[in-house]
């Protein structure tokens, strides 16, 4: 059943609607906006799928979502699953779960706790990634990268059989580096440390390096 009051949407149960412009969507439970969808918040408890894309001021999702384009926003929060054809871009970008950009992801503050495949440039001044699942990109740049492999993530390797528990990129190019079960072709950064299962190509630093005795760098450059 889907109800609308002025420019807000309200999906309650299931439900469609048309895309366009509005101040409000709310989600309960399966929802479908048929063509771009422009808010300034979005809400949505369930499955939400868009056949266009989205521009949004405050995204909050909990459950699964598909977008067909892109999608732009301001703070954009996944908790579950989140399909995108397109790039995605925002201010901040924090994801509990799963996300899988066709595209590329462009952001401020960029904080991933679970699993991630984008599948273009991974671009944010900063970078958090607690690898909960398998991470991977083409390609990570900005000023400040840190990943670290989370605990629970281990005891879910253990008890599972998911693939291993780390970030898979061609190159990693910041500022600030600092690495855990990641494996690269490539890593460059002024300040650049290599801890514990990392197995890199080759790390090109301007200033520092440290390199775990439990990880494997093939060759080393300083700039």
């Amino acid at each position: 059943m889907a109800t609308g009051v002025s420019r807000k949407v309200k999906i309650t149960g299931s439900g469609s609607t048309s895309g366009g412009s509005f101040d409000s969507v709310h989600i309960m439970g399966d929802g479908q906006v048929l063509g771009s969808l422009d808010s300034e918040t979005v809400r949505s408890m369930g499955s939400l799928n868009v056949s266009g894309s989205v521009k949004v001021g405050q995204y909050r999702q909990i459950g699964d979502a598909k977008i067909r384009g892109d999608m732009q926003g301001v703070q954009l929060n996944v908790l579950g699953q989140l399909d995108i054809q397109g790039s995605i871009r925002g201010r901040t970008v924090k994801i509990r779960g799963q996300i899988d950009v066709q595209g590329e992801c462009e952001a401020d503050y960029f904080d991933a706790r679970g699993g991630f495949h984008i599948h273009g440039l991974l671009s944010a001044n900063e970078v958090e990634i607690r690898t909960w699942g398998p991470c991977r990109a083409k390609e990570i740049g900005g000023g400040r990268i840190n990943v670290r492999k989370s605990k629970w993530g281990g005891l879910k390797q253990w008890f599972s059989a998911t693939p291993p528990m780390g970030l898979t990129c061609e190159m990693v190019e910041c500022e600030n580096v600092y690495l855990e079960h990641t494996v690269a072709d490539v890593v460059r950064g002024t300040t650049v440390t290599i801890g514990p299962g990392c197995r890199i190509g080759l790390v090109e630093y301007r200033k520092s390096l440290k390199v775990s005795k439990d990880a494997k760098v093939s060759q080393e450059v300083k700039l």
